[in-house]
Formats: structure tokens, C-alpha cells, sequence
């Protein structure tokens, strides 16, 4: 419609309208099938207008020629709103939730582009109302100028509104949705399942820090969605959508303490689900003897706890849900070890 309102001024009105049947039927073959539906109703419109072009406009100026395809176009885009519920109802069946918000994004353009036609349309009458045909040239002019520039505004704001959602989703962090078994079912933003809270399970990644029988405990950032300001390890991480386990283990650690090289040994995966959250959890175990190792960690803002400092305080909602849950197994295993060990020193 932009380019028809420029060359109906300069040339021929069935030229015009050709061209703008050309432009929308190349549109409507080269974007995929999400977005066709702006150029559908720029096809209508043209396949109308051509005919009309070559067998009655002749006689016409060139602003009435103009309005009378700007009247086709908005009446498609009324008849394209009062088919809206129809539309979304076949693409819901359909179940295809990138299809519908693909079809939301035209609707928002073409109900844009109907208001601000509808307007422009208004003024063209009170224009031909008030002066006539006195100033009909020069008010055409105006009239034009206004239709480009609607669009034009319509446009501008829809392609910085992409380009800011745009670079808002590039700084996104994408979870994997799981299965009780691991198995990656879809992605959704991290942003918006906080809000979901245990409507999706996402694989997290946590590594119980352990020195010479000691676990390494700190308080959980204020931001965090599960308990926050209970004592915790300092390692846990959301698993990132298509990163391995191994990528986010080393993410976690090096987010904390900046070494790559600490020994890991995965232990157990188990399922988490609380009011707040549902997780896919794998723990992972470092277990360091090395003083020169441990005492060269930034460990910031905790302490080590033997085990029995630890079993005199469970249930005394100081230590987080997961920890609780994991320290049994700790202490039937890496806990158990080391006193063994120790035993077997002191038997020496």
C-alpha cells in the first residue's frame, strides 16, 4: 500500500495497483507460512483493485482512484478481525503455540493499520466537506502525505519493537523442560517459568564441596526462587537448553570460585518438587584432601561444618530443603568414607 500511494502519483492507477499485486504475491511466497496472513489481505486487496484500475479509474483523480483501493484495503482488514476468533480457534486445534503467536503478531499490525486508516479516511471526508474541489490538488498532496506517513510511523514502531524484543530474548536464559527420566521435552525462558513457579520440571546442576570430611556451606543468594538466605552449597546451576551436564557443572564452579580443575564424581540424579519449584536435580561431589588445593578456592561468605555440627541442627530451618534431603546420602557414602579412612590412620 506504501509503494502503491507512490507510484499512483506518477503514473497509471492499473500500473499501481500491478505493482502492488506484484510486491504482495512475492511477499506471500517468500515468508514462511506463520506470517502470510499481511499479505493475504494485501493480495485481496490488489486482486480487487487491478480490475477496477483498468476498467473505471481512467476518468478518476488520482486521490479518488487512491481512496477507493484504501477503502477495499480497510474493509479487508475489518473482515479479517471479525474472522479473528474462527482463525485462532483452527490454529489452537492445531496446537502449534510459534503458528499462533506468529498469527497474533499480524493481527497487532493489521488492527494498527485499520485504526490509523480509518482515521486517515475520516479526514480525507472532512477534507472533501469543508473545501471541495477548490483546493482539491493541493489538499490530495497533503492527503498522501499523511497515508505515507501513518504507515511509515506504523512500521518504524513495529521494527524497533522487534529489535528491542529481539535483543531481549538473545540475553534470555532458555531451561530445558524434562521428564522425571531426563528426556528434553521443549525449552521455555527462565523468566517466565520463576512466574510458572512447579508447573515445568528443568534439570539443575549442584556440586557439594567436601574438605577432608568437612562439607563447605554458605548462605543462597536473596535472589534465588528456593530458600533463599539458608545455608547451602555454593555450586548449584540450572542446566542451560542444549548444554551437556558436564558444561554446567564446570559453569557453576567457576561462576563461584573461577577453577576448572576441582575433581568431580557425579553421585545421584533424583526429582525435586516443592509449591515453588519442580526439579530434575544431579549432584555431583568434590572431594579435596589437598590443604594447598582448598585454601587456594576464592570461597567467599561460608564455612566448613563437620557432620555432627550439621545433624545438630537439621530441622531447624537453617539449612535448605535440598541439602536436608541430600545429607543422608552424603553421609552413608563420601561421609562414610572419610571416617573409614580416618579410622584406618588411627589404627595405624
Amino acid at each position: 500500500m506504501l509503494v502503491f500511494s507512490i507510484v499512483v502519483s506518477y503514473t497509471d492507477a492499473g500500473v499501481a495497483a500491478g505493482a502492488g499485486l506484484l510486491l504482495s504475491m512475492v511477499g506471500y511466497s517468500i515468508v514462511v507460512r506463520q506470517s502470510k496472513l499481511i499479505y493475504q489481505l494485501s493480495l485481496i486487496t490488489f486482486a480487487i483493485a487491478l480490475p477496477l484500475s483498468l476498467l473505471l479509474f481512467s476518468s478518476l483523480p488520482v486521490i479518488n482512484r487512491f481512496v477507493v483501493v484504501e477503502i477495499i484495503f480497510v474493509l479487508t482488514l475489518i473482515i479479517a478481525r471479525l474472522t479473528r476468533n474462527r482463525m485462532v480457534m483452527h490454529m489452537a486445534k492445531k496446537k502449534n503455540v510459534l503458528m499462533r503467536n506468529f498469527m497474533k503478531e499480524s493481527f497487532r499490525v493489521a488492527f494498527q493499520t485499520q485504526y490509523a486508516l480509518f482515521i486517515h479516511l475520516l479526514l480525507v471526508l472532512a477534507v472533501f466537506l469543508i473545501a471541495g474541489s477548490r483546493t482539491l490538488s493541493v489538499n490530495s498532496i497533503w492527503m498522501m502525505l499523511v497515508f505515507q506517513g501513518l504507515l511509515a510511523v506504523i512500521m518504524l514502531l513495529e521494527s524497533g519493537r522487534l529489535y528491542i524484543l529481539d535483543k531481549k530474548l538473545h540475553k534470555e536464559e532458555w531451561l530445558p523442560v524434562v521428564t522425571e527420566s531426563g528426556d528434553v521435552t521443549g525449552r521455555v525462558a527462565k523468566s517466565f517459568t520463576k512466574d510458572m513457579k512447579n508447573k515445568y520440571m528443568h534439570p539443575v546442576v549442584r556440586v557439594a564441596l567436601i574438605y577432608k570430611g568437612k562439607i563447605y556451606l554458605k548462605e543462597r543468594d536473596q535472589s534465588r526462587l528456593m530458600n533463599p538466605g539458608m545455608l547451602d552449597y555454593p555450586f548449584e546451576k540450572y542446566m542451560q537448553y542444549n548444554h551437556e551436564i558436564d558444561v554446567s557443572v564446570h559453569n557453576s564452579i567457576v561462576r563461584e570460585c573461577g577453577n576448572r580443575h576441582l575433581p568431580l564424581r557425579f553421585l545421584l540424579k533424583y526429582t525435586f518438587e516443592n509449591e515453588t519449584t519442580k526439579r530434575l536435580i544431579f549432584l555431583y561431589v568434590s572431594d579435596i584432601d589437598d590443604e594447598e588445593l582448598f585454601n587456594s578456592l576464592p570461597l567467599r561468605g561460608g564455612k566448613l561444618w563437620t557432620e555432627s555440627q550439621i545433624e545438630d541442627n537439621m530441622g531447624g530451618n537453617l539449612f535448605s530443603e535440598c541439602f536436608e534431603l541430600e545429607f543422608e546420602y552424603l553421609k552413608n557414602t563420601v561421609l562414610m568414607a572419610h571416617r573409614f579412612r580416618n579410622k584406618l590412620k588411627d589404627a595405624e
